[in-house]
């Protein structure tokens, strides 16, 4: 989230020196979090996570950051397995809603996902082969402290406002191009915080967000092109003659 907020500072910095008017000023940031994330926290055995989004629009785009920090468990008879770790998402958004007064947006756009996280796989020799035939019964212990991994991601989906500044809305996520490229131990991680579970180098992901929108200054709705106004103003010369 620094890199968000440090390009943030710079857009604002740039409209101090543009002015009020242009229109790839900034005008508002919007902060959000998955209300979901409460339901794996109370429910979940396996899972827990917390998101929060944050946008900030350049005239119909909007310049995108996410953060989230993951917990993945699975508790078996005859092994454990543990995942903890954080990502976070950058990219840009283009809003096919751009002139609609009260900024709802209906966007597509591209992300950059990375990952940071430790694993530990903790399992029974003996129960694992479940073998009564004198193989040795002990606990082994793999695991990897400091492992990465990165992904690119294409997304779909809303914004929607409630009231006032209030928006809720959700994001549809086809993650691709996964890959781990650093661990420092012999285990192939089972699951990727902010990706998934590590079975391929592809999958989806769904979140509902509710956020508030900050305003800067009110944004100005471009309804027409110079070269509309062109034309308007020579159709009105020649209906004039």
């Amino acid at each position: 989230m620094k890199y968000f907020f440090s390009i943030a500072i710079l857009l604002l910095c740039q409209a101090a020196s543009i002015g009020q008017a242009s229109r790839f000023v900034p005008s508002a940031i919007r902060i959000g979090a998955d209300p979901g994330t409460l339901g794996y926290m109370i429910f979940s055995k396996k899972r827990n996570f917390l998101e929060l989004e944050a946008d900030m629009d350049v005239d119909r785009f909007f310049v995108v950051a996410d953060y989230g920090a993951s917990s993945f468990k699975l508790d078996e008879s005859t092994y454990t397995y543990d995942n903890s770790g954080s990502y976070m998402r950058f990219g840009a958004d283009i809003n096919f809603m751009h002139k609609d007064p009260h900024y709802n947006v209906a966007f597509f756009g591209l992300r950059y996902g990375t990952a940071k996280f430790r694993d530990q796989l903790d399992y029974n020799t003996r129960q694992l082969i479940q073998s009564s035939t004198g193989w040795p019964d002990s606990r082994e212990t793999a695991s990897n402290t400091g492992a990465k991994a990165n992904w690119f991601e294409i997304n779909t989906g809303l914004k929607i406002r409630i009231i006032k500044q209030l928006y809720t809305g959700f994001t549809l996520r086809y993650k691709i191009f996964m890959k781990v490229h650093k661990t420092d131990g012999e285990l192939r991680p089972y699951y990727i915080p902010g990706f998934g579970k590590n079975i391929g180098s592809s999958a989806w992901g769904f979140n509902y967000y509710v956020s508030y929108r900050i305003p800067f200054r009110k944004k100005i709705i471009y309804t027409d092109t110079p070269v509309k106004k062109k034309k308007q103003k020579s159709k009105l010369k020649t209906e004039e003659q």
